[in-house]
């Protein structure tokens, strides 16, 4: 038959509309690394150990994250009319990743829809939509999440800036209230629950700075979302669209971290040889370095694809590997105005207002303004990523921003709002940071299943657009601060945002040298909460010997014993505090102290007797009755092992 007897015998519209179906569904199926299946019916959702009954409007009843109840009471939409009586509730459809429920009420005055949408990570988007039906006054319209006081401990706050109210919430004095922003999360050391929304269209309020409130009551912790504060008579159908997430999402151990130990910003010489037959990438693996990450001077300009040169690239890729080690590629969230790639695409793929970087390495190539992950940059980096892995032997990403859903009202791509006065106003693009961070997860992982994406969202912990990454990178928001100012992070503050235990991703904690700690000081401060500092090649010495003490006791199989949970010494000063790892019958204590003075410091090993050796030098120690005596001349620490 010929080529135009086929083409007239075959519909190719309805055979492509078939293919793209079916390649959908198969995505839709598919699940991202680190998850398992759904499983769901009409009132119930379950992740994992995450486990919500859902009741009226869909809203969750009860939620058990990490062992944990997190709610102290049913989350309601509460309307100040007519009650809304319940009449179906009911799962719609499910696959292994995703699943839909739709929910509908009436009352005499209005009715009430929602959809809502559970996916693998856990979480949930809903679209309540409130239909009069005739002019009816409405007081209030506002979502009530009342938390057990037990996991409302830390309040971590999101909008995409460096200045985001991130503290425990008794440190603060058990309230908080705002002006909308999209992402809210309250939680302890072990899990929490996440609100997010994309913008504050349909809200009215008399009072902005309170649409936000967090509330310490006698027996809960109250967060409330408020959409209307005031009496009011509404006509017209309004949609209120949010999204709930429990986390923590995956688990977090110490074995994935000594498996990963990422040094960062290496370059193409890291790989070229000096006369002595080895180069900088000998004395890193040698350091104990397990990844590493060349920054955006892999490309020719910010923001690109692919290698500024390919030959120097499959080198470096070549030479990590024979020193096993893996290498990750720096990924932007912009790319450089001189880019060919951004030729013409600039104003549609742009944030608006402008979020200009002008660099003062080579501005002429790297200088770049914020991409939105609405615009068509994201079809472009995804299928950028799709032939980066096809064409080189890569083992992962190290996304710079990628993950953030920037503050947008550039209509060329579909942001912003218009209210009924035509103003615009802006939005925040989390559900499409989303879907681009686990296109790229997906894209990746289909070339290498193991490959580690890792990501640096300093000030933003959204675990929305993180959930599909592997560890994250945290604390540059400081980098205005130096050590002589004795800038501090207080440990509630850390315990809030830095630890990741209770989101689920592995944690590391960034620090220039003197900005705004010395790399000692650092140390002292994230260790102490099991999170590592990451090195950098001249920091590498500072952590290496942390590294080699660690993997001598066996911090993989031991049991960790945190500060604030089980500790297993104690100090006569409230400027020590100590975590431990234990394994059979020995310890290995990190002794942090935080203050930066000298101070001669007792430690009480709460053991009958036993051994007492310095982990990193491997000299004795002499232990009094169980006491040993540690001089500290500033914010620093000891390592120390302890053998009963």
């Amino acid at each position: 038959m010929s080529a135009t007897n086929l083409n007239r015998g075959c519909n190719w519209g309805a055979l492509l509309a078939a293919l793209t179906l079916a390649i959908a569904n198969a995505r839709a199926e598919s699940l991202p690394k680190g998850y398992s299946a759904i499983k769901a019916s009409d009132h119930r959702f379950q992740t994992g150990d995450r486990v919500t009954e859902l009741g009226g409007f869909l809203l969750p009843k009860e939620i058990t994250a990490n062992k944990n109840a997190l709610l102290a009471s049913p989350v309601r939409l509460k309307i100040e009319t007519p009650s809304v009586v319940m009449v179906t509730s009911k799962l719609l459809s499910k696959t292994k990743a995703t699943a839909t429920w739709t929910w509908n009420g009436d009352a005499s005055e209005l009715s009430a829809s929602v959809q809502m949408t559970g996916e693998c990570d856990g979480f949930c988007w809903y679209e309540v939509r409130v239909k009069p039906k005739q002019p009816v006054k409405v007081r209030s319209i506002a979502l009530e999440i009342p938390r057990t006081t037990s996991t409302a401990r830390f309040l971590h706050t999101a909008n995409y800036s460096w200045s985001n109210p991130s503290s425990g919430l008794p440190e603060i004095g058990g309230k908080w209230n705002g002006a909308f922003m999209p992402y809210i999360w309250l939680g302890n050391e072990d899990a929490g629950l996440a609100w997010c929304a994309e913008s504050d269209e349909n809200w009215n309020l008399r009072d902005p700075s309170h649409a936000l409130t967090v509330t310490t009551r006698t027996n809960d912790v109250l967060f409330k979302a408020t959409f209307l504060d005031h009496e009011t008579t509404i006509s017209n159908a309004l949609t209120f669209r949010f999204g709930l997430q429990a986390t923590p999402v995956k688990p977090v151990t110490f074995k994935w971290r000594a498996n990963a130990r990422i040094l960062h910003d290496i370059h193409y010489e890291s790989a070229d040889l000096g006369t002595n037959g080895k180069c900088e990438l000998d004395d890193i693996a040698d350091g104990g370095a397990k990844t590493v990450v060349i920054h955006d001077s892999w490309t020719k300009y910010f923001g690109q694809m692919v290698p500024a040169d390919t030959a120097r690239f499959r080198n470096l890729i070549d030479a990590c590997h024979k020193r096993g080690m893996r290498l990750l590629v720096y990924i932007g969230y912009g790319i450089a105005r001189t880019a060919p790639e951004l030729k013409g695409k600039h104003d549609e793929w742009s944030v608006l207002p402008l979020i200009p970087w002008d660099p003062g390495y080579k501005p002429e190539t790297r200088g770049f303004d914020a991409t939105c992950p609405r615009s068509g940059w994201a079809d472009w980096l995804v299928a950028g990523a799709d032939k980066l892995f096809t064409d080189f032997n890569l083992d992962g990403l190290y996304f710079d921003g990628t993950s953030e859903a920037w503050v947008c009202q550039n209509q060329a791509h579909g942001c912003g709002w218009k209210d009924a006065s035509g103003n615009l106003h802006p939005n925040y693009a989390m559900l499409d940071a989303r879907k681009l961070m686990r296109r790229m997860a997906d894209t990746v992982h289909r070339h290498k299943p193991d490959a580690i994406l890792d990501v640096h969202m300093s000030s933003n912990f959204t675990i929305p657009t993180l959930s599909f990454c592997d560890s994250i990178w945290n604390g540059e928001q400081f980098e205005s601060h130096t050590s002589a100012e004795k800038f501090q992070v207080p440990l509630h503050a850390f315990r809030t945002e830095f630890m990741g235990y209770a989101q689920g991703l592995d944690a590391e904690f960034l620090c220039y040298e003197n900005r705004p700690f010395t790399f000692d000081e650092a140390i002292a401060l994230a260790w102490l909460h099991g999170v590592e500092v990451r090195p950098y090649p001249q920091t590498l010495v500072k952590v290496a010997p942390l590294w080699r003490a660690m993997d001598k006791f066996g911090v993989t199989k031991a049991d960790w014993k945190p500060y604030w949970k089980e500790p297993i010494a104690t100090a006569d000063s409230p400027s020590v505090k100590i975590s431990a790892w234990t394994r059979k019958r020995s310890a290995l204590l990190f002794v942090s102290h935080l203050e930066r003075k000298p101070q001669v410091i007792h430690i009480n090993l709460g053991a009958k007797s036993g051994t007492v050796t310095d982990a990193l030098t491997g000299s004795a120690l002499a232990a009094t009755n169980h006491f040993v005596t540690l001089d500290f001349q500033g914010m620093n620490y000891r390592l120390l092992q302890v053998r009963h």
